[in-house]
């Protein structure tokens, strides 16, 4: 139930949500560092539950008929690394996105010009995104498709099957537990918990903010990030350390993620007036839009 039911409901408003920070953070009158940031965030997560839908709602349904089956052995080697880079990417923006809010706050004028610019905010988000790509790059590397036969069907098909890297011991020790751990969980998350702490107590003390509200908004996706990737976090451990592996658990870790992805419109929208105010004026631009069609073709 919960990826058969939820995953896609809550992957359909994260998508809808998405979508609509992506469009007003990309506005030029939204033109700034953190709000890049923000946009680059929206299209990694957008990327993040297209391929959650796919790698996990589709892969329990591809069972139930053979064209679904082919289809998710043809795709998945494509799906399964762009998946997780934009995860890693997803982190990268985050930790980024608050280094440049402490920078904000506690940097100097020169500092801020340098390095809190539009034109460095994208600069960043390239770089990132290379990193996340080169990061994310053995995974292309971990899965074969192969030709079968289905016992269900009674037909030819194909499906996926790890490769010898993907069943390498030392590979699964060194990429997807020591580096897990310190570049995509436990480093990333300790450097945004002393982040959100010194924007926090610097908000607390009244230092002067060009736009408090989008400090604000960046301070509570952070938080919503951390409380997000406890439940991931102990279940790798669960599995590294203690070879403990609960179905359940899993699917609950995989839905969580996608509910981080979804949720950010919401915190955008209840605590961003500047991202509210240009909401609202596309929506009226909308309706005014419709209804002096309307009258033209009335006339």
């Amino acid at each position: 139930m919960v990826i058969r039911i939820l995953l896609p409901v809550i992957g359909l408003f994260g998508l809808c949500g998405n979508g609509i920070s992506a469009f007003i953070y990309s506005r030029k009158s939204m033109r700034s560092s953190m709000n890049i940031y923000l946009c680059a965030l929206a299209i990694s997560d957008i990327i993040i539950i297209l391929t959650a839908f796919f790698l996990f709602f589709i892969e329990n349904l591809r069972y139930k008929s053979l064209l679904l089956s082919k289809i998710f052995a043809m795709l998945t080697p494509i799906a399964f690394p762009l998946g997780l880079t934009a995860q890693s990417l997803s982190v990268f923006l985050t930790v980024t996105s608050a280094i440049d809010c402490f920078l904000l706050i506690y940097s100097n004028p020169n500092c801020k010009r340098r390095f809190c610019s539009a034109t460095s905010a994208i600069k960043m988000v390239g770089m990132i995104s290379m990193l996340a790509m080169l990061y994310n790059s053995p995974h292309m590397f971990e899965i074969n498709v192969i030709t079968c036969w289905n016992i269900v069907y009674f037909e030819k098909s194909i499906d996926v099957c790890p490769t010898d890297l993907r069943q390498s011991q030392l590979y699964l020790t060194v990429y997807y537990a020591w580096m897990y751990t310190a570049v995509m969980a436990v480093g990333p998350v300790l450097i945004l918990i002393a982040l959100n702490t010194a924007i926090i107590i610097a908000l607390r003390n009244t230092l002067p903010v060009s736009d408090d509200s989008d400090i604000i908004t960046l301070v509570v996706v952070v938080c919503l990030f951390i409380t997000c990737n406890i439940l991931p976090l102990t279940v790798n451990f669960l599995e590294l350390i203690f070879g403990y592996i609960n179905s359940y658990l899993i699917d609950l870790s995989n839905l969580i993620v996608v509910f981080n992805s979804s949720c950010n419109f919401l915190i955008y929208f209840a605590f961003g007036s500047r991202f509210r105010k240009t909401l609202k004026e596309y929506i009226e631009l909308i309706f005014y839009r419709q209804s002096a069609s309307k009258i033209i073709v009335t006339a």
